[in-house]
């Protein structure tokens, strides 16, 4: 089935800039929220005490809200500094989408497959590098993949050996799978060694970083499902580090007695829209001001709001 949008004769309408919908991955649904009354007011200036009023939320949590879209660049505030910095996301590779050459419609037989190591050195290197790195005797399937993704598909020798250093280095050595990542990386364009080589870069880094996510969450025993690593993923671009996430995952434990990455994300994101870097900055930023003072974030009504919270999973 496929949705799309009404349009009424006589409504109205406004705008959303491009740099919005870009983030709606990572904000909340309080975020989207703010985003959108904001947004509906076209150019008229808004304040955190017309939004309470509006959407029925507190208006210290109203101002958080909208300084987060103020990070981002989509909202200004007078007398509020430089937007915190969000970085641009790494690119795996450029988005070069090339059509793949189908299987030969005759079977590459062993005597070819011979002949060509023995006469093509990008094929004689590409089976040297299979054997060193996987450490298996070939089949003759195997044998035959190797040949019909150089020599048919056009997969250069030395981007092929390094989809099997990085296929080796997963412990994916089975060649259905390496020929499989072999397409899709020519799929995206990847056909140098240099490109080959940052996209390994890229995907090394993820799955070291997802290892150290696990750690500090204290995830054992099992991977990440696909959600939680779209959460983590976003903590790696944010730089967030480590112990800042160790900390908000305690914080997560002692008001849910439970690992919820929404909730974590949530405390996250809005340290990061602060600038807050350390877990000794966080814990100040929660420190009472003042007895009758309400303070700019509090993780008691975060976790009643978390709780009301459509986008929990």
């Amino acid at each position: 089935m496929a949705y799309r949008v009404v349009v009424k004769c006589g409504g109205k309408a406004f705008f959303v800039p491009n740099e919005a919908a870009e983030n709606l991955k990572l904000c909340t649904a309080g975020q989207l929220r703010v985003l959108l009354f904001a947004l509906s007011r076209g150019f008229a200036e808004t304040s955190p005490e017309t939004v309470a009023d509006e959407l029925g939320i507190l208006s210290d949590d109203a101002k958080d809200l909208l300084d987060y879209w103020v990070g981002r660049g989509i909202l200004e505030c007078d007398g509020v500094s430089a937007p915190v910095s969000v970085p641009e996301p790494i690119p795996d590779v450029a988005p070069l989408k090339k059509e793949v050459p189908k299987p030969p419609e005759t079977k590459i037989t062993m005597k070819e497959v011979q002949e060509l190591k023995e006469n093509d050195a990008g094929i004689a290197h590409v089976f040297s590098e299979a054997e060193r790195l996987l450490g298996k005797t070939f089949t003759t399937s195997d044998s035959e993949t190797i040949v019909w993704l150089v020599s048919y598909a056009g997969i250069a020798p030395e981007v092929l050996s390094t989809v099997i250093a990085y296929c080796a280095s997963i412990n994916k050595k089975s060649f259905y799978y390496i020929r499989k990542v072999a397409l899709d990386w020519l799929e995206n364009g990847i056909d140098t060694i240099e490109a080959a080589e940052e996209r390994m870069r890229v995907l090394e880094e993820m799955r070291s970083w997802e290892g150290e996510v696990k750690r500090c969450l204290e995830i054992y025993g099992r991977n990440l499902v696909s959600k939680e690593k779209e959460f983590a993923e976003s903590w790696r671009l944010y730089k967030i580090s480590p112990e800042l996430i160790h900390f908000a995952y305690e914080k997560c434990i002692e008001k849910t007695a439970k690992l919820s990455f929404p909730y974590i994300n949530k405390l996250l994101l809005s340290w990061h829209t602060k600038g807050i870097k350390t877990p000794a900055e966080a814990a100040a930023e929660n420190k009472p001001k003042g007895e009758t003072k309400k303070t700019s974030f509090d993780l008691d009504e975060l976790e009643r709001r978390m709780m009301l919270d459509d986008s929990v999973i």
